[in-house]
């Protein structure tokens, strides 16, 4: 190849003496990539690397300065890549060729190394191959340096910051916390001059704001927004990536507002002020040429989500602008093209939506923006993408608007309606897959949190076209994703081992051992996902059972119908939807059936005696007056609103009541329903009906398929902090009477490990726990029970590999054990942690229950259970029914000093039995 001949070792040190170390300022960046291209005579980046690289074959083989020239040609690569994205195939072949030939010396080599893994830094990649390749190259270049030298930490900062790169491609949250963690930690131990150091302070603001979003932590974002706006004035006006981080903040900007107004902690300010698009573009030309059209992508993202929010139209029009011209600057493979084209599909969508725009334009904005849509579907491929669900979902509410524009064309608009209810169950499926991929509890609930909010649309739109059968297909793939990771975790061994993939069982089983408490990492799970999602396990994994599936699950438990209660919404009434045993849907609706109803809202801010106003509670929160009334209006209102035209509804076994498996979505999840009031009798709905409770369908059908143990150990657990005297009665009278042969655990001696031993040994069990029981938000540890001398977790049941087979049913008569700190739709308590992890039964509660009416009620259900021969549901219905009746009489071989109370309990008391619900068999 020709051109000017040239020195590679003095291109080299010219370079190094022109940029010393780290660049940030964009004129420099381009004047480094200038000379070097100056040195060698080309034109462009392209033409540049092809020299060297022809030069370099050129080169006898095993030669010192094959492998010299190999070294600095990977080191010239990072200023190259500056002009334009090089995405270059050679890199490995001449990495081999400088480790093998090179300079043996560790510096160079480590120099070499570093280099070869620095393009993700510069240009993002969607190729998760090559990122991990990155991080293996750092690894080695690492252990070439020195323990504790500058250069071995710039090794591993940068090791921190590619893996937080492909945490956010990948979407895991444990490993964008640890990558964080490690980040900061690393920053602090680097020595670098003040100007590198403010760039290092704004990424890693950045990462923390994008981690604050997450967690919907308005306080700590809130902070760090402030960080980042000090980091930015005194940031150079020509920073390579200042307009970058002034997107980055914009987006905090938008997300603390909504976080906000979710909250109800602020109102509305009105668009804030920012740079004119001219000056924007202006500062753009100050950014290397192969970064530019990056840089305007992100700024028109940044800019039109912040529109979006303040309902701006102007600023929607300014980001489509800003976009366009960043997408001149790409190349298809670059992943910000996708990025742009799916910002440009949301934004045309919200012009659409717009008052301002003119009516003429709003079609034209739609198609435009459905066409951008499916575009950017296509190149994320599928929901291992992050981007794809939430890009399916907006493509989804662009057909559904489509639609009802429609006038004239009925065969367009049903189209619409069809493709709308497609892409929305496709954008729930990608949740499910996000919640997979996240290793412990925390960051798969805090992933899946918006599922249950949308799946509720997707359904109201099935709904609303006539198609039942979607709607419960759409309501269960919002449910309870922490738990079906959980059951699904728990298999996944067998499930490798099945397909042939040994090897990864066996990685599985390393990483679960090595992280009990949350499990294998993130980026373990990915490739877990993707070997089983190309398996005949894709189903299992990601899709929720058929009706016919949810039948046979129901004929098999001897339940009449399992019901979604879905809260009106916006155009949309409140409905019931009832699946039967033969696998048929039907919707039936419940116009009073409203989240906002006063009866609901009144319950949630007042309380009623002994509880908190329903979960999920508030971190720090005082507890609420308490008001009896409260619970009684709720009751009455749940009774003759959904409750009395649903039970009219459901159909009867032959001499017994109906049984019914309730599924309340979202708020509804507050509401006793099997206490409800019913208008006409003034009886309560569990005097008609039997009335159990389960997550979704999902885990329906898993409890459905557990055998019965056939026997039956019992371990009793009464008062193990020495603070509840009746739940120590209680647990001794339970276990003398109706399980001699049990065991009996008081103060002392119930601890956690002797609990979970029993557990693990039993087979046919039997579990009684009269004790405390804490729900804490959002936490690492959600809910657990207080024990001797310590705690007992939720996330122990779920998140390791232990699974408790024969267990048949567990009694937690301790407070909220059926009360989730994750969110009403995960439905993750104490309770589910149970089911999740093997119980055919569980007995939990609702609120914190009084200690006295507790002993008498958990007494009688293991009265009817064990001396009735009922199942655990029957036998809580059957105790509840003793409560209620004023006439009760103790059952023979009741102790005496319970039989003393029974005549002082007051039937009209709600909080004395109406708090305990049944899951499960």
């Amino acid at each position: 190849m020709s051109g000017k001949p040239y020195d590679l070792s003095a291109v080299m040190y010219e370079v190094h003496q022109m940029v010393g170390g780290l660049v940030t300022s964009g004129a420099e960046m381009d004047r480094a990539s200038a000379l070097i291209k100056e040195r060698l005579g080309c034109r462009t980046a392209w033409e540049a690397f092809e020299r060297l690289y022809a030069d370099w074959r050129a080169i006898p083989e095993g030669t010192l300065h094959c492998g010299k020239h190999a070294g600095e040609t990977i080191m010239l690569l990072a200023m190259l890549r500056l002009d334009a994205p090089l995405d270059i195939d050679q890199r490995d072949e001449l990495l081999a060729a400088a480790k093998a030939y090179g300079p043996q010396g560790s510096d160079w080599q480590s120099a070499v190394l570093g280099a070869a893994a620095s393009a993700v830094l510069l240009h993002p990649t969607e190729d998760r191959h090559r990122m991990e390749s990155d991080l293996a190259i750092l690894d080695e270049a690492a252990r070439m340096s020195p323990a504790g030298s500058d250069h071995r930490a710039m090794l591993e900062l940068q090791h921190a910051v590619i893996r937080a790169n492909l945490a956010q491609l990948g979407g895991g949250e444990d490993e964008f916390d640890k990558a964080l963690d490690d980040a900061t930690r690393l920053g602090v131990a680097v020595s670098m001059d003040p100007e590198n150091r403010l760039f290092l302070d704004a990424q890693l603001t950045a990462f923390r704001m994008q981690q604050d979003i997450r967690r919907a932590d308005a306080a700590a974002l809130a902070e760090h927004i402030g960080d980042m706006e000090k980091i930015l004035a005194r940031l150079p006006h020509d920073h390579a990536d200042l307009l970058r981080m002034e997107a980055y903040l914009d987006n905090a900007r938008t997300h603390l507002a909504l976080i906000q107004h979710q909250a109800g902690s602020a109102a509305h300010t009105g668009p804030a002020r920012r740079r004119p698009v001219d000056e924007v573009v202006h500062s753009a030309e100050g950014v290397p040429t192969g970064t530019r059209g990056a840089s305007l992508v992100v700024a028109g993202a940044g800019r039109g989500q912040a529109a979006m929010t303040e309902q701006n139209r102007q600023g929607l029009v300014e980001a489509i602008d800003l976009l366009g011209r960043g997408l001149d600057l790409l190349e298809p493979q670059d992943p910000h093209w996708f990025i742009c084209t799916g910002a440009l599909g949301r934004f045309h969508v919200a012009l659409a939506r717009d008052e301002g725009t003119p009516p003429q334009s709003r079609p034209g904005h739609l198609d435009q923006g459905i066409a951008f849509l499916r575009h950017t579907l296509r190149m994320t491929r599928g929901p291992e993408h992050p981007q794809w669900g939430p890009v399916a979902m907006v493509q989804a509410i662009a057909h559904r608007m489509r639609a009802e524009a429609e006038r004239h064309d009925a065969r367009r608009r049903d189209l619409d309606r069809a493709e709308a209810r497609r892409l929305g169950l496709l954008s729930l499926t990608a949740s499910g897959w996000a919640v997979l991929l996240q290793s412990g509890t925390a960051h798969g609930a805090e992933t899946g949190r918006r599922a249950g909010a949308q799946a509720l649309t997707v359904a109201a739109w099935c709904l609303a076209d006539g198609h039942a059968e979607e709607a419960a297909r759409a309501l269960d793939a919002g449910r309870g994703l922490v738990l079906h990771a959980a059951t699904v975790g728990s298999t996944v061994v067998d499930m490798l081992s099945a397909v042939g993939r040994t090897e990864l069982a066996d990685e599985w089983r390393r990483e679960g051992a090595a992280s009990a408490e949350t499990g294998p990492s993130s980026r373990l799970r990915r490739r877990v996902l993707q070997a089983l999602a190309d398996s005949p396990y894709r189903q299992r994994l990601l899709e929720v059972p058929s009706t016919q599936e949810i039948g046979a699950a129901l004929r098999a438990l001897g339940r009449a119908a399992l019901v979604y209660l879905l809260p009106g919404a916006e155009g949309f009434p409140g409905s019931a939807l009832v699946v039967t045993p033969d696998g048929s849907v039907r919707a039936v609706r419940l116009p009073g059936l409203d989240v906002r109803a006063p009866e609901l809202a009144g319950y949630r801010a007042a309380g009623a005696p002994g509880r908190d106003a329903g979960g999920p509670p508030a971190a720090g929160a005082a507890p609420p007056p308490r008001d009896a009334s409260a619970l009684a209006r709720l009751c009455d209102w749940a009774g003759r609103v959904v409750m009395e035209p649903l039970l009219r509804e459901l159909p009867r076994g032959w001499g017994r009541a109906a049984s019914v498996v309730l599924v309340p979505m979202g708020e509804l999840g507050v509401v006793p329903w099997h206490a409800a009031r019913l208008p006409r009798s003034g009886r309560y709905a569990c005097q008609e009906a039997e009335i159990s409770y389960i997550p979704s369908a999902r885990l329906l059908c898993e409890v459905a398929e557990r055998p019965a143990a056939g026997a039956r150990q019992a371990m009793v657990v009464g008062d193990p902090t020495r603070d509840l005297r009746h739940a120590g009665e209680e647990a001794e009278a339970v276990r003398r009477v109706f399980y001699p042969g049990g065991e009996l655990l008081g103060p002392g001696a119930a601890t956690p490990a002797a609990v979970k031993g029993w557990l693990g040994r039993q087979r046919g069990g039997v579990l009684h726990l009269a004790c405390h029981g804490v729900v804490e938000q959002g936490g690492r540890h959600s809910s657990y029970l207080s024990l001797a001398g310590g705690r007992l977790p939720a996330e122990e049941l779920t998140e390791g590999s232990d699974r408790y087979g024969g267990l048949e049913l567990v009694v937690l008569a301790a407070c909220r054990t059926n009360v989730s700190g994750h969110g009403f739709d995960e439905a993750y308590s104490l309770a589910t942690a149970f089911l999740v992890a093997g119980a055919r039964s569980v007995v939990g509660s609702m609120w914190p229950v009084p200690d006295e009416a507790t002993s008498l009620l958990m007494y009688m259900v293991h009265h009817f259970s064990a001396r009735e021969g009922m199942p655990p549901g029957q036998a809580l219905r059957g105790a509840q029914l003793w409560m209620l009746d004023p006439g009760r009489e103790a059952p023979p071989g009741m102790p005496a000093d319970m039989v003393a109370r029974v005549g002082r309990i007051d039937a009209d008391d709600l909080v004395g039995w109406a708090g305990f619900t049944h899951l499960g068999w």
